[in-house]
């Protein structure tokens, strides 16, 4: 009788043991092992930026989905930053401009606190005359200077400030 149990048990094991046995259906393709590689080398380009004279305004309003640690650091609020990037490429956009150069903004929300609207003003400006670069590009790429004109960050009315005009045009 313990033979015949032992049997059994033994029996019962091996069935349960080769039933438990997992197939597995594998579908593999392997064209994502082929590397691209490219052995085309381009020039480094430089342009010119083509800065308009006329100053922009343009505003967007948006939803107010602000939190209050949106509110309590805005300059490191994803959400913040995200509106004043939008506005300023739909700005870019409207004005036919690759970026908008010295853009200041303003946000504020509607009195019922409902909305925020960014407002941004700026020069469109455009890149021309793509060209490939000359060693003397490369040059004052590689050292971080301009040989060529220097833009330098001023008000209408420091430009018609005669010591300012002077001083810069050393």
């Amino acid at each position: 009788m313990k033979k015949t149990f032992l049997l059994l048990v033994a029996a019962a094991a091996a069935i349960f043991a080769t039933s438990c046995s997992s197939t597995y259906n594998i579908t593999d393709n392997n064209t994502h092992l082929l590397t691209v590689a490219s052995t085309a080398y381009t020039l480094p380009t430089v342009a010119e930026l083509q800065v308009t004279a006329t100053k922009i305004s343009f505003q967007m309003t948006y939803k107010n989905n602000l939190s209050l640690k949106d509110i309590a650091d805005f300059s490191a609020s994803p959400k913040v930053q995200y509106m004043i990037k939008l506005t300023l490429n739909k700005a870019a956009e409207k004005y036919d401009a690759d970026l908008i150069v010295a853009p200041n903004y303003s946000i504020a929300t509607s009195e019922d606190y409902k909305n925020v609207t960014v407002s941004i003003t700026g020069y469109p400006a455009t890149y021309t005359n793509f060209r490939t670069a000359t060693t003397t590009d490369m040059e004052m790429i590689k050292n971080g200077t301009n040989t060529g004109t220097t833009v330098v960050p001023c008000s209408a009315s420091s430009i018609n400030d005669r010591e300012w005009n002077e001083f810069y045009a050393r």
